[in-house]
């Protein structure tokens, strides 16, 4: 069961990690976005830590983002097309 759970966890690695940061209760959360770049339908969005000011959360963010994002091959990106989004 255990390699079950490290297979479904494989295309963390091909990710793209974006960060998502909102005010809840005075406090400003920061969450990693995980995007798979081959099946973008698949995400996870993983909170790590809260801050009291909106420009320190974001200073981490873009830490914690730099950190997950790092790759021998270069950033991972989603192609936006994927999604099939209408603006009508």
């Amino acid at each position: 069961m255990k390699n079950a759970k490290k297979d479904d966890d494989a295309w963390l690695q091909d990710a793209e990690v974006q960060t998502r940061i909102v005010e809840e209760r005075g406090r400003w959360v920061v969450s990693l976005v995980f995007i798979d770049t081959k099946n973008p339908s698949r995400v996870l969005v993983n909170e790590i830590a809260d801050y009291r000011s909106k420009r320190l959360a974001e200073i981490h963010a873009l830490n914690m983002q730099q950190t997950a994002a790092k790759d021998s091959r270069g950033t991972q990106r989603v192609n936006k097309d994927d999604y099939n989004i209408n603006n009508n």
